[in-house]
């Protein structure tokens, strides 16, 4: 049964995290509907309880997630009558014998967070008497969200675990390079590409491995190219320690397919700008043109393109050229002098 649920996205990225959110309750849930982003922050979207189960554990920006109750201007009052709003069996569940109230400040909210949680605990026990309150391990928990402006409140479902990404950040990888990605960057970017699981995924710049590994923790079957074949075995100790049994990786070039016709449903790359390269004239676009000529007959109908470049490098026209159409891009500052475009074509 679908509900309206609350989720809670990374402040890392301006657009990013909202996108990510949406192509995976996509993919769990086609008929999902994110109904608002507040303040960039906070999604309200309907869907199935499945669907916002998973959708925290796949999506890399998104933190948590809720059944929403309701939102209100940051006046304790106007919260606390949501929560009297709530049919009691709703607001905790009938199994339930302990619970918790918690809440987060985010985006400059000056509400007093911890009488909010302690006036909401009391308001709960007024509903429910035969409830204890248990702050280790309760058996539900309340949650607020309250931006500047307005909270947002709901029982909390599931938390992404803290660090969730801190064993593959790529300085640690057994074998890594400085401008290798970031393993939360390459999980949204084959989100984007919303592919169901068990779909077949090609990296063609493969490089250190991190897209292909995120792909393959995501259940799908990922396929890598790369063209030094000492960054290959590099990227080979790595599949080998994150995903043993599974490293599909040729040393090859990628302007030249080595795979069948619709082999993929999707590709999602990094190619190899602001780093050595021995494409000759070093050029991202040139690289890109002879790239897509190529490889896009590898795509199934209707299968996307994820590909991250440099923002100055504008290559609309060169996608369009080659029968494809940009569904999205999103910019992302990677540190202070390189900004990430992602753009994905379909």
């Amino acid at each position: 049964m679908k509900k309206d649920f609350f989720f809670l996205l990374s402040g890392e990225y301006k657009t990013l995290p909202a996108a990510e959110l949406r192509s995976v309750l996509k993919i769990l849930d086609p008929k999902s509907i994110i109904k608002e982003v507040i303040s960039g922050r906070i999604a309200i979207a309907e869907t199935t309880l499945e669907a916002a189960r998973e959708a925290v554990k796949r999506a890399a920006y998104t933190k948590l997630c809720g059944i929403f109750f309701g939102r209100a201007e940051n006046d304790p009052k106007e919260i606390l009558r949501i929560i009297e709003s709530i049919n009691p069996d709703e607001l905790i569940p009938a199994s339930s014998s302990t619970f918790a109230v918690r809440g987060r400040r985010i985006l400059g909210s000056r509400i007093d967070k911890l009488g909010l949680e302690k006036r909401i605990g009391e308001r709960i026990l007024m509903l429910r008497p035969e409830l204890k309150v248990d702050l280790e391990d309760p058996d539900a928990v309340i949650y607020f969200i309250s931006t500047k402006d307005e909270t947002v409140v709901g029982r909390l479902i599931d938390m992404k675990p803290k660090h969730f990404f801190s064993g593959r950040l790529a300085g640690r990888r057994p074998f890594s390079l400085p401008s290798a990605m970031q393993p939360d960057f390459s999980r949204a970017m084959i989100n984007l590409a919303e592919v169901k699981p068990g779909g077949r995924i090609l990296d063609p710049f493969a490089g250190t491995g991190g897209i292909l590994i995120e792909a393959i923790l995501l259940g799908y079957a990922a396929y890598g190219i790369e063209l030094k074949n000492w960054i290959a075995r590099g990227a080979l100790k790595n599949l080998s320690h994150y995903c043993g049994g599974y490293e599909l990786l040729i040393v090859g070039d990628a302007r030249s397919p080595m795979f069948r016709k619709n082999s993929f449903d999707a590709i999602v790359t990094d190619p190899p700008y602001g780093r050595s390269t021995t494409i000759p004239d070093k050029s991202i676009y040139s690289l890109l043109d002879d790239f897509l000529s190529k490889c896009i007959e590898n795509l199934k109908d209707g299968g996307r393109i994820v590909t991250s470049i440099p923002a100055e490098t504008d290559i609309d026209e060169l996608i369009l050229r080659h029968g494809l159409r940009i569904i999205e891009s999103h910019l992302a500052r990677v540190h202070g002098s390189l900004i990430r475009r992602v753009v994905v074509a379909e």
